[in-house]
């Protein structure tokens, strides 16, 4: 009798710690793109519940709102560009990258028909959406590689990924520089993909994962396991046998619709499926890329090291324990 007691205590307590409550977190991203939505999807495919993580995915209008939310205490981690995590955090850091989701340029220069190949690019016009921005960033990038510099093109600051595409259909501009699914959208109007800037091979910190320093002092346990849910999900745009469930919910995000829209929502997971890193660590290098645009434009930056910024043991244990290899299916 007294060990079935036992036995029905022991079973008892394993009952009360499978049925704790999930921990919550509120995880930000600068907006509603392709390039933002996994982890939408990871939550709606149940990761961050398997990792005992209730997630909810704040949506902001732009990076710099979000990492004034992530200074002000609002939010412990995020997906943002490396440049906006620097610029506003140079004096009294707060703000760590502890992983790399997208560590080169995501973007495709869209043009007419009848330039063909990038030295057709110059003296003509191309769309970005600020001066500063990674498009900006990436354009400048771009031309440079294909022997042109920024002074034989005209880069104008048209705005975000729409308004660059109405005024390169509109013919305002000659180039647009876009991302997925916009590409797929602008080979179908006839337009000519002249540069994929994501081939150059540079470095650059597009979407690394943003923490608090609080956060990862103080709970790095709760820290690891939203990771794992995260790199999780990304393997899933690695995975074929995954696009349906995949681009289901990157259609719900987009609000696009999953059989009109299969086209565009069949390259969106394409293209980040393999953008998305094997080992998605924090870029140094694309980081100290963003360092220098700072201290171009910024005086009180001229110190900054992004090496500094740069927290990677949670990733480097995935790896040693194999938990990337397994997530990323084995690439």
């Amino acid at each position: 009798m007294k060990i079935f007691l036992f036995l029905l205590a022991c079973a008892a307590l394993l009952a009360s710690v499978s049925e704790a409550p999930a921990q919550k977190v509120r995880l930000g991203v600068a907006g509603i793109s392709g390039t933002n939505a996994h982890p939408y999807v990871s939550k709606q495919l149940g990761l961050y519940q398997k990792y005992n993580v209730d997630m909810e995915l704040i949506a902001f209008q732009g990076g710099s709102q979000l990492i004034q939310a992530m200074l002000a205490g609002d939010i412990p981690m995020s997906f943002s560009e490396g440049v906006t995590a620097l610029a506003t955090d140079i004096k009294t850091p707060q703000l760590y990258f502890i992983g790399g989701v997208v560590n080169i340029f995501p973007f495709t220069i869209l043009s007419k028909p009848e330039i063909q190949r990038p030295a057709d690019l110059r003296g003509k016009k191309i769309a970005i959406s600020r001066f500063g921005s990674s498009s900006d960033v990436a354009v400048r990038t771009a031309v440079e590689r294909h022997g042109l510099t920024d002074k034989d093109v005209l880069i104008l600051q048209v705005g975000g990924q729409s308004e660059r595409f109405a005024a390169l259909r509109s013919g305002v501009v000659d180039a647009a520089i876009v991302s997925p699914p916009f590409n797929l959208v602008g080979r179908k109007l006839g337009f000519k993909e002249v540069i994929d800037v994501s081939e150059t091979g540079v470095a650059y910190a597009h979407q690394q994962i943003v923490a608090r320093k609080d956060f990862i002092d103080g709970q790095p346990e709760f820290l690891m396991r939203i990771l794992r849910a995260t790199i999780e999900g990304l393997g899933y745009w690695k995975d074929a046998s995954r696009r349906e469930a995949v681009t289901q919910n990157v259609a719900k995000f987009l609000k696009l619709d999953a059989q009109k829209d299969k086209d565009q929502l069949d390259e969106t997971f394409r293209y980040y499926g393999r953008v998305f890193p094997a080992k998605p660590y924090a870029t140094v290098e694309g980081l100290e890329l963003s360092a220098s645009i700072l201290k171009k434009a910024r005086p009180d930056a001229k110190d900054l090291n992004a090496k500094e910024f740069v927290v990677n043991r949670f990733v480097a244990e995935m790896e040693k324990d194999g938990f990337l290899v397994k997530a990323m299916g084995g690439k």
